[in-house]
């Protein structure tokens, strides 16, 4: 019957693991503090490598993963920018209309010449803070908040599908630039889990003859 193929004895090359031979991955600003360790650990454990050779690949095809959810993540976020920049710039443009349509009811109404720097103004700087207000909201993890925000979004006159796809449509780099890696990661990661695939294929098993 096949035998289990035995590990390699990291002892026998004065070490406690194999792993001691691959540098040590220090943390990037960014990402979730920790997440990385335990994201390592569970691909570990998934791709169970045998020797130092499988282990190597199986770094790489980590590092990959890995890499493969960054930008992802690096993506949404710009999409979330993207999105919120639209949502400012139709909050100031919203203020501002309001503002002209008054000027334009007084001016209907007497058919004066008024003081257009009185009683009403543009507050261009209440207006950003304003739509900044908005735009943090449109991104909320609170389930209601977010709801609002999209209703007020919507009461706007805009779709929040169509500005989730005017930002998806961009030509920004900021988003380009991840999903042109992404597609490159893709290819890598298919390439390394052959290999990886291969290796594994590849190991010897002992069999004992059994004799009619």
């Amino acid at each position: 019957m096949p035998n289990d193929l035995l590990r390699p004895d990291p002892a026998r090359f004065n070490l406690t693991s194999f792993a001691e031979l691959l540098p040590v991955r220090d943390h990037i600003i960014g990402e979730d503090l920790g997440s990385f360790g335990g994201f390592h650990a569970g691909m570990m454990h998934s791709l169970a490598p045998l020797t130092p050779y499988e282990g190597v690949i199986a770094e790489n095809l980590i590092a990959i993963e890995w890499e493969l959810l960054q930008h992802r993540r690096m993506r949404d976020a710009s999409l979330r920018k993207i999105i919120q920049m639209s949502i400012r710039a139709a909050v100031v443009a919203r203020e501002k209309a309001a503002v002209d349509e008054t000027w334009a009811l007084i001016r209907k109404a007497d058919g004066t010449q008024i003081d257009e720097t009185k009683p009403i103004a543009f507050d261009q700087d209440a207006a950003e803070i304003m739509s900044l207000e908005l735009a943090q909201r449109a991104v909320s993890r609170k389930p209601a908040e977010f709801a609002a925000a999209c209703e007020e979004i919507e009461a706007m006159g805009l779709s929040v599908v169509e500005l989730m796809g005017q930002a998806y449509r961009t030509n920004d780099w900021s988003v380009s630039g991840h999903e042109e890696k992404l597609q490159e990661l893709e290819r890598r990661r298919r390439e390394v889990r052959r290999d990886f695939d291969g290796l594994q294929k590849a190991r010897p098993i002992e069999a004992e003859v059994i004799e009619g």
